[in-house]
């Protein structure tokens, strides 16, 4: 009979067996799942040998390898770039570009590290935007900013990669530029203002001009204005001396 000890050393042993089993499995088997949204690229002994798509895949790992690549659109934040415009301001950028890999094959063969690649690039073209332009056009012209920087982005033509597109997050003055340039604003508001003011007055006065004109090539119109005015007033006097020829009126209030 197998005493209790006998026991424990034999399931030891199995266990021991079993253990080393499921390490030289994993060694030499393995398997990997690849989504719907993923795309894997498998090499063998160093070469490349396709892209597989969704699902499980078994591997053994001694000779192969798969690098999966979420292929769903990405987006890349530079915040806070320091930058200086055309006419040696100094401002903070925040930036966000979306992109999509294409072909995660390419990005393998042409980059050691595609996403530090991105990121330095997109660095240098928001630089050669923003020393191009005026603040005025940097802070009023935002769509343009954008614009310019996608096509300069596209025109580097990432392998592997597409640009979806470039969006201007922020744009950060300092505290000292910030308060000149509400100055600016401020000035130019007045400005408008007074010559808005100037425009009514103006108009004003042609409209007076033009109704003393009319009156007086029109001796008739003034009688009618007359006949007007007495007949819209309530509660007062008027007496019209009739000898003078422009019809004088002189108003008494009946209180």
């Amino acid at each position: 009979m197998i005493s209790f000890l006998e026991s424990l050393v034999v399931m030891g042993f199995v266990f021991i067996v079993v253990f080393a089993v499921l390490a030289v499995g994993k060694k030499f088997f393995a398997s990997v799942t690849v989504y719907e949204y993923e795309r894997g690229v498998k090499f063998k002994h160093g070469a490349f040998q396709e892209i597989i798509g969704s699902g499980k895949h078994k591997y053994s790992p001694a000779s192969t390898e798969i690098m999966v690549f979420d292929m769903r659109p990405t987006i890349l934040q530079l915040n806070g770039q320091e930058l200086l415009t055309a006419d040696q301001l100094s401002v903070k950028i925040s930036v966000a570009v979306k992109y999509q890999i294409t072909d995660p094959q390419i990005l393998i063969s042409e980059y050691e590290d595609y996403e530090e690649h991105v990121y330095m690039n997109v660095q240098l073209k928001l630089r050669d935007v923003v020393s191009s332009l005026q603040l005025d056009d940097l802070l009023w012209k935002r769509n343009e900013v954008n614009d310019s920087l996608q096509q300069l982005l596209v025109e580097n033509t990432f392998a592997g990669l597409s640009i979806l597109s470039v969006d201007i997050k922020d744009i950060m003055l300092s505290a000292e530029l910030k308060k000149a340039f509400l100055e600016v604003i401020k000035a130019k508001k007045e400005a408008q203002s007074s010559l808005e003011r100037a425009r009514g007055e103006a108009a004003t006065l042609r409209s007076l001009a033009n109704t003393a004109k009319m009156l007086e090539n029109n001796p008739e119109l003034a009688k009618l204005r007359l006949l007007n005015t007495i007949e819209n007033s309530k509660g007062n006097t008027f007496v019209v001396d009739m000898a003078n020829s422009t019809h004088s009126i002189k108003e008494q209030s009946n209180e």
